[in-house]
């Protein structure tokens, strides 16, 4: 046969070894070509199985506890003028600020991760949980006065009462609304968007009635308890700014920790979130004359 043309064709009718193949620069150039490409694909494997392994040493988790610098304020009772046979034998008092008889503690502190770039999130908390979250009427108040819900999530609006309430819910990024909430009928409604703020609720029926709605894109936000403890699980790690807000200042406006002020910006701490470590914050002291502010 002849080999002249080697390089651009070879004749079918002449016979080749396999270390002829070898030797033609086209058929090593494709070996090359197939050999690089399995190597790089077991490589990316290798890279991605690693990656979940270390998955659980990406995330870290916050605590703490906030407090009031002085001793919680006098009860102020409610005039109740509406559904008072209901309303008025239940004790109603003003929940706009409340704190710890014994501890100090202020509950209803809401804190939450602020940002508006995408926010990795642990595979645990992808999805919300199944079960809608509730604010009820009850006793003629709102029960809990923060609720936190994921945006595209199911929560409800229930009345617990043998009287009507409604629900006027002041969204600004979502459609606001306002509805009559029928006796164990419950408002079942969801927010596609994520909202700034937290969201006013307010009874148009009952005025002294009020709660907040905050509606996040991802599910790192917490309400402090009646302790004034709080904890979010599961952070990406890193520097992330977290919000501080209250009803009654807005944005938290001092917060003291160890005995400096923390560098709070419109509410916003910056806090170092460790792979694989709880960031405890310790008691946080809260100045009382920031709640002496007008309520929101």
């Amino acid at each position: 046969c002849g080999q002249g043309l080697r390089l651009v064709m070879i004749s079918p009718s002449c016979s080749h070894s396999p270390h002829d193949e070898m030797e033609n620069p086209l058929m090593s150039a494709q070996y090359f070509r197939t050999s690089l490409i399995v190597a790089l694909t077991s490589l990316a494997a290798s890279v991605s199985l690693q990656h979940d392994a270390d998955a659980d040493d990406t995330w870290g988790t916050i605590t703490g506890r906030i407090v009031c610098s002085e001793d919680a304020p006098a009860v102020e009772k409610i005039d109740v003028e509406r559904d008072a046979d209901v309303c008025g034998i239940v004790g109603l008092f003003d929940e706009s600020f409340v704190v710890h008889r014994d501890n100090r503690g202020i509950r209803n502190i809401a804190i939450w991760l602020e940002t508006r770039d995408r926010v990795p999130v642990h595979p645990d908390l992808k999805d919300p949980p199944p079960e809608a979250p509730v604010i009820d009427n009850r006793d003629c108040r709102f029960e809990p006065r923060i609720l936190t819900v994921r945006t595209g999530q199911i929560f409800e609006l229930k009345n617990s009462d043998p009287v009507a309430h409604n629900a006027a819910v002041y969204a600004r990024r979502n459609t606001p609304f306002s509805e009559i909430i029928p006796m164990n009928q419950p408002l079942q409604k969801k927010f596609a968007k994520a909202e700034t703020l937290p969201v006013r609720v307010d009874c148009s029926i009952h005025s002294w009635m009020k709660a907040w709605l905050i509606v996040s894109d991802h599910p790192y936000v917490t309400v402090t308890d009646e302790d004034g403890r709080f904890e979010i699980r599961n952070v990406p790690a890193g520097e992330w700014k977290f919000r501080f807000w209250h009803e009654r200042p807005g944005y938290m406006q001092m917060l003291v920790t160890n005995g400096q002020p923390a560098p709070l910006e419109k509410g916003n701490w910056v806090l170092n979130i460790t792979p694989d470590r709880t960031l405890d914050l310790g008691d946080i002291i809260a100045p009382a004359g920031q709640f002496s502010a007008e309520k929101k």
